[in-house]
């Protein structure tokens, strides 16, 4: 499960408003969409109540107006919302926790919202000075909740350190702490394409302390990617590429959770596990995998970064090399507000074999293009720091660069998002989790 997510500052900003000029218990309704799938949230709206919704308040309890549970349950069902109660403890020192009063007005809660709004899946939240906790309303089970922006911040930790005497990763604890270290363990990080660059991604994440990696690609691998394909030998031909991910992970971890899919990430099925992961790399020239995933980094605030790598050759000469690394999250730019998507593109890689055969547009097979493993790995390299300043610690800013292999050069870069765009702002898909679809392929079309 990966918890509850929310846009950055949301949850501080809530904390301020309800912890404000006071000693005694405030509450806040927040309502979140929830997404069965990967039984994860995320927060579409939270606000305190009115000073009218309380029938009483101490230091130590609170109580809201039936009313006002009514008003909330009926907007969850006609909305299809979960409902997050959230209420403070004022008085709490470190990480608050709920208490025997919270378990007791919890179960009566949950036994009205399950009669009420019986779709959702309502959360309860507490605030205090210090830091918040989150669980499932009535049942005591954790949830993490998440700030999602330009980084990514878990501001519930239930989470146990590193042992002490774990030396394979000293050196880059000196660098970014052990708590960032803690975090690159428990996130559960998706990698989209095991080609080249996405080999050279699966690689470091095992040498970082990843201990969670999906891999996604639909292909086997062939003669042609062994001088790139990390990990792969001629012995793999024909084996998914993702299983040569697999092994590359547990080959430096065998104590790592990894699964491996055979599939394509613009097929539905697959596409709809996306909201189950807290981080993802964006490792495939696919543009209509990159919009797919492109919409759900915002749609589901899955913070993403998209590697690209491009090689020309004119007349048997290289012109080019360039990569491009962005990273996808609340705030900041989508592929769409940046033009790295070709409609077209998208469009001909949607249509199934026969579609593809009959469209009078597509004409001839698909050319290989230039591929050299020290331009991925170099891009690759570029795309984990990004992830380590987003997740640890280190001070690496940019969230958006470029590399001229040419000239020598990694540029920091700059753009801005689209007034309206229908990806990345308010009113497109931002935060609207699983009650939006996502530009998936058409079912019964296969990849080839």
């Amino acid at each position: 499960m990966s918890g509850l997510r929310t846009l950055q500052g949301t949850c501080r900003s809530l904390a301020d408003d309800l912890l404000a000029a006071t000693a005694a218990e405030a509450c806040a309704i927040g309502y979140a969409h929830f997404d069965p799938i990967t039984e994860s949230w995320v927060l579409a709206e939270a606000s305190p109540v009115d000073q009218s919704a309380y029938v009483s308040r101490t230091s130590t309890s609170v109580c809201l107006h039936p009313a006002v549970l009514v008003d909330i349950a009926n907007r969850a069902r006609a909305k299809r919302l979960s409902p997050v109660m959230i209420h403070t403890h004022p008085h709490a020192a470190g990480r608050p926790v709920f208490s025997l009063i919270d378990d007791a007005g919890e179960k009566e809660m949950k036994a009205f919202f399950d009669r009420r709004a019986p779709q959702a899946r309502p959360l309860a939240m507490v605030i205090g000075p210090q830091g918040l906790s989150a669980r499932r309303l009535g049942l005591q089970t954790p949830v993490d909740v998440w700030e999602v922006g330009t980084g990514l911040t878990l501001l519930s930790d239930e989470a146990g350190g590193f042992q002490e005497g774990d030396l394979r990763h000293d050196r880059q604890i000196r660098a970014f702490g052990r708590d960032g270290q803690q975090m690159i363990a428990r996130l559960k990080i998706l990698v989209v394409g095991a080609g080249g660059t996405g080999s050279a991604t699966v690689q470091q994440l095992a040498y970082l302390g990843a201990e969670n990696v999906t891999i996604v690609d639909p292909d086997s691998v062939e003669a042609t990617n062994l001088n790139r394909l990390i990990g792969a030998t001629a012995a793999d031909i024909g084996t998914p590429k993702v299983d040569v991910a697999r092994r590359a992970i547990l080959a430096v971890n065998p104590k790592a959770a990894v699964q491996g899919i055979v599939g394509d990430i613009i097929d539905g099925p697959v596409a709809g596990l996306i909201g189950g992961f807290d981080f993802i790399f964006l490792c495939t020239d696919s543009h209509a995998s990159r919009a797919v995933v492109g919409q759900a980094a915002y749609q589901y605030l899955v913070p993403t970064i998209d590697l690209g790598v491009s090689l020309t050759v004119a007349d048997g000469l290289v012109s080019h090399m360039t990569g491009r690394v962005q990273m996808l999250a609340p705030g900041l730019p989508c592929l769409t507000c940046t033009g790295a998507l070709n409609g077209e593109q998208i469009r001909r890689e949607m249509l199934t074999p026969t579609q593809r055969a009959a469209d009078p547009y597509v004409l001839g097979a698909h050319v290989p293009q230039p591929a050299v493993v020290s331009i991925n790995s170099t891009v690759a390299s570029l795309a984990i720091t990004m992830f380590l300043g987003a997740v640890t610690a280190m001070p690496a800013q940019s969230r958006f660069q470029y590399y001229d292999g040419v000239r020598g050069t990694v540029r920091p870069t700059a753009a801005a998002q689209r007034c309206g765009c229908i990806v990345c702002s308010p009113s497109g898909a931002l935060g609207h989790g699983p009650s939006w679809p996502l530009p998936v392929r058409p079912a019964g079309a296969h990849h080839v």
